[in-house]
């Protein structure tokens, strides 16, 4: 693939992060960022992120066909906005990092219709709890996940150029097909962002635990809450982007989630014995499905 000049159209943490990984992979890129504020401006350009930025009010019309790769790490509304404008012909390779795919995929299949084209949606599973473009990292995708999904018409050379990119930089890669990535990523990524929020929620609305942690200057909470929290509360504008488009499978994940803590919860009613056998087959199928889940084994 060529990297002659690259557009990164959003550059925050993971554009700006990409924006350094292609630096090392090709050091003569000329790397330009579109960025909505002046202030992402003024970061990435303190941090040398791009060659040129610009924001949205200087990039009235962009002249897609000009770059040999595009990657669009913007709000998934805000690139369903963007799309219909792609030019239908071209040799230029156009990448998405979003989080949910399915009406990416439909946006992507509605405007280019029968014709085939150079879009590949991606989704590289990394990020942090820091945002912005001044928390770019360059290994930021060494050694991770980074899931492909071709639209219809997709061009097959171009996702085969896509996935060598990814794994140029250090990620290893999988085909997925949309609904398949949003049903998956609600349970093991989408779900445990809220179930994090809500539990620092939980034991911040307890007056006794506040009392406590309030009194003392060194926290008190074990590793278990620490690793449990991390992601409480990152980046709410992002989120609520992910869970808008993908409300019915997060739904579903939240509702079957509730139905189990239901029945564990009912397990504690204090006019029957807790059954230890009960809580001992909950915690050895959570044991044996993690080992599947995060391949531990």
């Amino acid at each position: 693939m060529k990297l002659n000049r690259v557009l990164i159209y959003g550059m925050g943490l993971m554009g700006g992060s990409l924006s350094l990984a292609i630096r090392e992979l090709d050091p003569k890129a000329e790397i330009i960022a579109v960025v909505r504020s002046e202030k992402s401006k003024e970061s990435i350009q303190k941090k040398k992120l791009a060659d040129l930025v610009y924001t949205l009010a200087e990039t009235k019309n962009v002249n897609w066909n000009g770059y040999d790769f595009v990657v669009f790490s913007t709000p998934v509304a805000s690139l369903l906005e963007i799309i219909p404008s792609l030019p239908k012909s071209g040799e230029t390779i156009f990448i998405d990092l979003g989080s949910t795919k399915q009406t990416i995929i439909d946006a992507v299949d509605l405007h280019f219709g029968d014709k085939e084209h150079n879009y590949i949606s991606t989704h590289p599973i990394c990020g942090s709890e820091q945002a912005g473009p001044e928390a770019s990292i360059p290994n930021l995708y060494q050694d991770k996940l980074c899931i492909l999904t071709k639209p219809k018409r997709g061009s097959e050379k171009t996702l085969e150029l896509v996935k060598q990119f990814w794994e140029n930089i250090g990620s290893w890669t999988i085909n997925m097909d949309a609904k398949s990535h949003d049903e998956t990523l609600a349970y093991v990524s989408h779900l445990p962002h809220v179930v994090s929020t809500i539990l620092v929620n939980v034991a911040g609305n307890n007056k006794t635990t506040m009392e406590q942690v309030s009194s003392i200057a060194k926290p008190i909470t074990g590793g278990g809450f620490r690793d449990m929290s991390r992601i409480a509360g990152s980046n709410a504008e992002m989120w609520t982007s992910i869970f808008k488009e993908n409300q019915y499978f997060l739904q579903n994940s939240i509702d079957e989630f509730i139905k189990q803590l239901t029945e564990f919860r009912n397990l504690l009613d204090g006019n029957s014995e807790l059954d230890d056998s009960k809580i001992h087959s909950i915690w050895d199928l959570a044991l044996k499905q993690k080992e599947t889940i995060q391949k531990t084994k």
